[in-house]
């Protein structure tokens, strides 16, 4: 889930300087995964997602309009996985794009998303954001059962977010070696106020964990932008894990 990073458009080649694009390599990751686990617990034997660094299979780009601005994403990635009490996960194909999920256990069964926190910087802006949800945003529904539905109301500074979710199937998926029981899920955001646009998600989870096995994202927003009106931005990746056990 990513949030919208937008700038008045003052030449093409002022953007194209001023958006770099700087990957994560496992290393890099790997040093991140354990700042921000530290000596805290790991419980391979909880409900949680399993932590360390997960390496994904990668496709897709981010599109602004101002400047004109296509940044392909790597065609491999990681995602960094903490835990405690709740799955901390980020997604950070590059330094400049960071997209994260916190999913703690709900009391109605199954994982609920408490927060989104997003990091953009590109056409020289940096945009910070975290959507906060209620209970009962799921994205492991506890029933799992197909059709099972849900919506509710996320908020985020300027911004009301709606959210509703579905589980569309259930299957077994191949991850490398692996055959894991897994639920499609899809959760769609859409957004109004200061940004307008939506943003659908298609997950397939491990079924046991909620362990993120593929994902396919699309974002579609824009925003006013004073007298040279709507700016907007444009996503689409597809991930896809390459083995289910964590590097730590």
């Amino acid at each position: 889930m990513a949030a919208l990073a937008v700038a008045v458009a003052a030449g093409v080649w002022f953007f194209i300087l001023r958006s770099p694009t700087t990957p994560i390599d496992l290393r890099q990751a790997l040093r991140l995964y354990r700042q921000a686990q530290g000596s805290g617990p790991v419980d391979d034997g909880s409900n949680l997602t399993p932590p360390g660094v997960y390496r994904y299979r990668t496709s897709g780009a981010e599109h602004l309009s101002a400047g004109d601005i296509t940044r392909p994403f790597p065609a491999s990635t990681t995602m960094i996985v903490t835990d405690a009490k709740c799955t901390n996960s980020r997604w950070e194909p590059f330094e400049q794009h960071v997209e994260g999920l916190v999913a703690c256990p709900s009391p109605l069964g199954g994982l609920s998303i408490t927060s989104v926190p997003s990091y953009e910087e590109i056409a020289g802006t940096q945009t910070n954001t975290v959507v906060e949800c209620p209970v009962g945003t799921f994205l492991l529904p506890p029933n799992q059962v197909v059709g099972e539905r849900w919506q509710t109301t996320c908020h985020t500074t300027g911004q009301t977010v709606l959210v509703t979710g579905q589980v569309v199937g259930r299957g077994l998926l191949d991850v490398g070696e692996t055959v894991v029981p897994a639920v499609h899920t899809r959760l769609t955001l859409s957004y109004s106020g200061s940004d307008s646009g939506s943003n659908p998600n298609d997950y397939w989870l491990s079924a046991s964990t909620g362990l993120i096995l593929r994902q396919d994202e699309t974002v579609d927003m824009s925003q006013q932008a004073g007298p040279l009106g709507s700016v907007h931005y444009d996503e689409h990746m597809a991930v896809e894990l390459t083995s289910i056990d964590p590097m730590r």
